[in-house]
C-alpha cells in the first residue's frame, strides 16, 4: 500500500462517514416543535448516531401524517441534520408496511384498496359452496394494529367476483376451465357462497376462485399499477414538495419497510397455498398471456399435487407472479426514487429474521405472496441492502443480506436491529427494555462480521410514553422498546459504541472476505414446497453449523450459477472463487441444465454437499430430475444430518501458504472477518465475547503487522513477523489487524497478547493479590432523578440496588467509598460483576468508563493521595425497572448496580517492557498489545 493510499484509509477509519455509523429510526409520537426536534437530532449527533428516518408511530394521530404541519416539522429535521453533516434517509410509510400512507392512497379512491384471490371449493354432487371466517393476520398484533390497517378497526369485504371455476376430475387432477358452470357469487362482509347452475359431476370437484375488495383496508392493492401510482403520489410525493431541495444531499435514500397486502386465511381453505393471493385485473391479464388454455391446469397446481408435473407448474407461477409483483411495486418505487436523485433502499418480509431457519418468523403467513420470497430478485431493486434483524442473536439476516448485495455487485448491508422477545417470565410483545450497551455492542459486531455496514436502531423515542397503561404499539413505552436514548447509559457510554463500530464497518468496507463456501439458497423449492419445508429448517441447520464452526459462506441463488465461471477446483461468482457449494435439501431446480453445471463443478474439484432431500422437480422441461440426479449422485457428497466440525471445516482453503489468513483453535470463541483489500494488504477483525485465541497465518515474507484500534483510532505497528503470530483475546474483546509485504522479520516467534501499557512500551505492572472492597459503600441518587432523588444510604456490594430496597430505581448512582493509602501508587480496580455501564472516578478525577466486560480500571498515582481518597463508582443500568414497575410485564425486577464487591489491587513493580508475555524472553523486539 501506497503513503497516501495509508494515509487514506487511516482518515477514513478514524472519522467515519454517515454510512458507516450507526442510524436510527426516530419515533416520533406526536407533532414535534422546532426546539425538539433540534434538540434530539443534536442528541443524536452527540451519541454518534449520522444518520436518521423519520418514522411517525401509531401514537401520532394518523390523520396529520403527512399533512402540513408534518412536512415542516421534517423540513425542520433536515435542515438541523444538514447543519450537522447527517444523512437522512425517508422512511416512507406511516408506522410501518409500506403501501397505505396512513390511508391517504386509498382516500375518495375505493376501487384501489387491496384486493385478494380465495378460493371455494366444491365437491361432487353439490351445486353451492361457501366461505367464511376470513381471519387478518393482523388481528395477532391487537386492536391498535387493527385500527391502523382497518378504518374503524374491522375487516369488510365487498365486490366480490368471479375469477376462475375450475373443474378437477379423476385421480391425476386434470383440470379444466368452466366459467359457465358458475352461476353467481352472493357476497357478505364477511364472505361469500358461490352457487353452480348445475351440480358438479361425480369424481369430479369445482374449485371457484373469487376476488374480493377489503372495503375498510387502508393499504392499496399492491399488484394494480394505478393503485402503487396512487399510493407514490399520495406517500412519496409530498416529500418531494417539502424536502426536494435537499434530495441527493442530505437527504439520500427512500426506504421501504416490509411492503405487503395483508395475509388472510379463512376457515374453509385447504391447499398447499396458505394465504389469499393479492389479485388484480392486470395480473389475471399476464396469468392468461402466460399460460393460455394451461392456466386451469397452473391454478389447481398453485393448490395441490405433489407430482413432478404440478410442481414444476407450481414454481413458474410463483415465479412469474414473484416477478410480476415486484416490478408493479418495487419498480415503480425505485424509478420515483431515481427520477428524483435519491438511492432506494428498504427490506422485505424475512421469514428468517431473528433465527437461522427459513421458517423462524411469520409461519401462519404464506410469504410466496410477498415477492415469491426471492430476496435476490427484491434486491435487484433496491441500491442499498436493507435487512433486519431481531434479538441479540447471531442470525442469518446479515449475511443473507451481504449476499444478495454481492449478487448485485455491491456488498455490505443496513441491518434494522430491534428487540421483541422478552427474558424468560416476561409478556410477549413486552419488548427489551432490559437491553445493556454491552449486549447491544455484542450484537453490532457479530452483524459487522457477517456483512453489515450499517446497524439502523429500531428506535430513538421522541417520548417515553406513559405509565397510565401497557397496551402494546398504542402506548410508546411498549412500542418495540427500548427507545435507546432513554436507556440510563445512553448519553455517558453510547458515543464510545457508536464510533467503534462506525470504525469497524469503515476497516471492514474494502475486505472482500475469505469465504470458501457457497450456499444455494434454495428458492425453487420454497415455492414448491412452502416456506415451512424441509428446507426451511436444513438451510438454517448448515447456516448456523458453518458460523459456529468458524466456516466464512455465502448464499447465493441458481442464476448466480447460471453465470459462474467454473476454475480448476473452485466456482467463480462475481469477484469471488468458492470452494465447495452446499445444496439445503434441494429438491426443485430450474431446468437439466442446473444439474449439468453442477455436474461440471465436481468435475473441476469443487466439492458439491447435498444435505437432506436431494433434486426431484425441475421447473422447465422433462422430469428427469430424479433420474439425472441419480447419475449424478456419485459425485456428490450426500448427508442426511449437518456433518461434524472437522468436515465444515476441511471445507476451508489452506490458504496460510499463499496469503495471510487467520486459523481458529477448536473451542476458541474468536469470530472474524477478513481478506483481501483494495490496496495489496490484508485486514481481519477479530471479536470474542469469551476469552479465546486465533493464529495469525503468514506465507513466506516478511510482513508488517498494523493493529488498528477501533476504541480510540490509534494505529500500532507490531513490526514484522514470519510464521504464525498468535492473537490472544480477552473477553469483550475486538481486534483490528492490517497485513502487508515488505518488512524485515522479526527474529523469533511474533506475540501478540492483551496488554497496552505494554504496547506503548511502558510495560505492565506487577499487581499485588486483589483485596475485595465489601464493607463501606455509600449509594447517592442525584438530586434530579425521577425517583429516590437525593438519596445517600448505606448498600450492599453483594447483589444488585433492586433487591435492598430499589426494586423500581433504575437511574443512575454512585457507589461511594473510601479508600485509605499510606503512598500513592496505581491501582488497579476490577469490577467481577455489573449489570450496567460504569464511570470511575477518584477525588473527583475520572479515571475511566467501561459499558462492558471486563470492567478493570488502572487508576494511576498521581489522582491518589495519602490518607483517604474518594473512590466514586457510577453505574447506569437499564430502564428496565423504570418501565415495567407495576405492568405485570416482567416476572422479577432485573439488576441493577455491583453484583459483587469490587476488587482492588496496588501495583508492587514494573516489568522489562521488553520481556514477552508469556516470560519466555525470547526477543526483546516481540511486539505486545492489547485491546483497549
Amino acid at each position: 500500500m501506497s503513503a497516501h493510499a495509508h494515509e487514506t484509509a487511516l482518515r477514513r477509519f478514524r472519522n467515519p462517514d454517515p454510512w458507516h455509523a450507526p442510524a436510527a429510526y426516530w419515533f416520533w409520537h406526536r407533532l414535534p416543535d422546532k426546539d425538539t426536534i433540534r434538540a434530539q437530532v443534536r442528541q443524536m449527533y452527540d451519541a454518534g448516531i449520522q444518520s436518521f428516518q423519520v418514522q411517525a408511530r401509531l401514537s401520532y394521530p394518523i390523520g396529520g401524517y403527512l399533512d402540513d404541519d408534518y412536512l415542516a416539522a421534517c423540513r425542520t429535521a433536515v435542515e438541523t441534520a444538514a447543519e450537522f453533516g447527517m444523512i437522512v434517509g425517508i422512511y416512507d410509510d406511516y408506522n410501518w408496511q409500506t403501501g397505505h400512507a396512513a390511508g391517504r392512497a386509498v382516500a375518495d379512491h375505493d376501487e384501489l384498496r387491496e384486493r385478494h384471490l380465495f378460493w371455494v371449493r366444491i365437491p361432487a354432487g353439490a351445486s353451492d359452496g361457501s366461505l367464511s371466517g376470513i381471519r387478518s393476520a393482523t388481528e395477532n398484533l391487537g386492536p391498535t394494529a387493527m385500527d391502523w390497517h382497518y378504518e374503524g378497526g374491522v375487516v369488510a369485504w365487498a365486490d366480490w367476483r368471479i375469477e376462475y371455476a375450475l373443474v378437477v376430475e379423476g385421480e391425476q387432477g386434470a383440470a379444466a376451465e368452466r366459467p359457465e358452470l358458475a352461476d353467481r357469487v352472493d357476497g357478505t362482509a364477511d364472505g361469500c357462497r358461490v352457487r353452480l347452475v348445475d351440480p358438479v359431476p361425480d369424481g369430479a370437484e369445482a374449485i371457484v376462485f373469487v376476488s374480493a375488495r377489503c372495503a375498510t383496508s387502508r393499504l392499496v392493492n399492491p399488484v394494480d399499477p394505478v393503485a402503487v401510482d396512487r399510493f407514490i403520489e399520495a406517500g412519496y410525493q409530498p416529500f418531494a414538495d417539502a424536502l426536494g431541495d435537499f434530495f441527493g444531499s442530505t437527504v439520500a435514500y427512500m426506504f421501504f419497510d416490509q411492503p405487503h397486502a395483508v395475509y388472510y386465511d379463512w376457515a374453509e381453505r385447504t391447499g398447499d397455498l396458505r394465504s389469499a393471493m393479492p389479485f388484480h385485473e392486470s395480473l389475471a391479464v399476464s396469468i392468461r398471456e402466460r399460460w393460455g388454455g394451461r392456466t386451469a391446469q397452473v391454478l389447481a397446481a398453485v393448490l395441490d399435487g405433489d407430482e413432478s408435473e404440478r410442481l414444476s407448474l407450481r414454481a413458474q407461477f410463483y415465479e412469474h407472479f414473484s416477478g410480476y409483483a415486484m416490478e408493479t411495486f418495487l419498480g415503480k418505487l425505485c424509478t420515483w426514487s431515481h427520477a428524483h436523485g435519491l438511492r432506494q433502499s428498504g427490506h422485505e418480509v424475512l421469514g428468517h429474521v431473528g433465527g437461522w431457519a427459513l421458517d423462524t418468523a411469520f409461519t401462519n403467513w404464506d410469504l410466496r405472496v410477498n415477492f415469491g420470497l426471492d430476496h435476490f430478485g427484491v434486491d435487484g431493486y433496491r441500491d442499498l441492502t436493507a435487512v433486519d434483524a431481531q434479538d441479540a442473536l447471531v442470525q442469518l439476516s446479515p449475511v443473507f443480506g451481504d449476499s444478495v448485495a454481492r449478487h448485485h455487485g455491491r456488498g455490505g448491508t443496513m441491518v434494522e436491529q430491534y428487540f421483541l422477545t422478552p427474558p424468560e417470565g416476561g409478556t410477549p410483545w413486552s419488548g427489551h427494555w432490559g437491553l445493556t450497551l454491552q449486549e447491544l455492542r455484542t450484537t453490532a459486531i457479530n452483524h459487522h462480521l457477517q456483512g453489515m455496514r450499517q446497524m439502523i436502531f429500531h428506535g430513538f423515542y421522541q417520548t417515553h410514553g406513559h405509565g397510565d397503561d401497557h397496551e402494546s404499539l398504542r402506548n410508546p413505552r411498549f412500542d418495540f422498546p427500548p427507545g435507546i436514548n432513554f436507556e440510563p447509559w445512553f448519553t455517558d457510554h453510547h458515543p464510545r459504541f457508536a464510533l467503534e463500530s462506525a470504525r469497524l464497518s469503515e476497516f471492514l468496507e474494502p475486505v472482500s472476505p475469505q469465504s470458501d463456501v457457497a450456499v444455494l439458497y434454495p428458492l425453487r423449492t420454497v415455492w414448491t414446497a412452502g416456506q415451512l419445508g424441509e428446507q426451511a429448517s436444513t438451510m438454517g441447520e448448515w447456516a448456523r453449523a458453518l458460523t459456529e464452526s468458524r466456516v466464512a459462506f455465502h448464499l447465493v441463488d441458481e442464476r448466480d450459477l447460471e453465470a459462474a465461471a467454473v476454475e480448476e477446483g473452485a466456482v467463480r461468482i462475481g469477484d469471488h472463487r468458492y470452494r465447495a457449494l452446499v445444496l439445503p435439501a434441494v429438491t426443485t431446480l430450474r431446468s437439466a441444465a442446473s444439474l449439468r453445471r453442477l455436474r461440471r463443478l465436481a468435475e473441476s474439484g469443487v466439492r458439491v454437499l447435498a444435505g437432506g432431500a436431494t433434486p426431484a422437480v425441475y421447473q422447465e422441461g422433462p422430469q428427469t430430475a430424479v433420474e439425472d440426479w441419480a447419475a449424478l449422485a456419485p459425485a456428490v457428497e450426500v448427508f442426511a444430518t449437518v456433518p461434524e466440525e472437522a468436515v465444515l471445516r476441511g471445507l476451508v482453503a489452506q490458504r496460510g501458504q499463499t496469503e495471510p489468513t487467520l486459523r481458529v483453535p477448536a473451542g476458541s470463541a474468536v469470530r472474524w472477518r477478513g481478506g483481501p483489500d483494495a490496496a495489496d494488504g490484508f485486514r481481519f477483525a477479530c471479536f470474542a465475547e469469551t476469552e479465546g485465541t486465533v493464529e495469525l497465518l503468514l506465507p513466506d515474507g516478511p510482513w508488517q503487522i498494523e493493529e488498528w484500534e477501533a476504541a480510540d483510532g490509534t494505529v500500532r505497528t507490531l513490526g514484522a513477523a514470519e510464521g504464525p503470530v498468535v492473537l490472544r483475546l480477552e473477553q469483550n474483546a475486538l481486534r483490528l489487524f492490517h497485513v502487508c509485504r515488505g518488512a524485515e522479520p522479526a527474529s523469533g516467534r511474533a506475540y501478540v497478547t492483551e496488554d497496552s501499557e505494554a504496547a506503548a512500551g511502558h510495560g505492565t505492572p506487577e499487581w499485588s493479590a486483589p483485596e475485595a472492597l465489601e464493607p463501606g459503600w455509600l449509594l447517592e441518587i442525584a438530586e434530579d432523578a425521577y425517583e429516590e432523588a437525593g438519596t445517600r444510604r448505606d448498600i450492599a456490594v453483594t447483589c444488585g440496588w433492586e433487591h435492598q430496597g430499589l426494586p423500581t430505581f433504575a437511574g443512575t448512582a454512585d457507589y461511594v467509598r473510601q479508600i485509605e493509602l499510606d503512598a500513592p501508587v496505581p491501582l488497579q480496580l476490577t469490577l467481577p460483576a455489573v449489570a450496567g455501564a460504569v464511570i470511575v472516578s477518584v477525588n473527583g478525577v475520572r479515571v475511566g468508563a467501561r459499558a462492558w466486560a471486563p470492567y478493570r480500571f488502572t487508576i494511576p498515582a498521581d489522582a491518589l493521595r495519602p490518607g483517604g481518597n474518594e473512590l466514586r463508582i457510577r453505574v447506569a443500568p437499564s430502564a428496565a425497572n423504570r418501565y415495567y414497575a407495576g405492568t405485570g410485564l416482567r416476572a422479577e425486577p432485573e439488576p441493577c448496580g455491583l453484583l459483587a464487591p469490587p476488587l482492588l489491587s496496588h501495583a508492587l513493580a514494573t516489568p522489562d517492557p521488553g520481556t514477552p508475555p508469556d516470560g519466555s524472553g525470547s526477543d526483546p523486539r516481540s511486539p505486545s498489545i492489547t485491546e483497549g
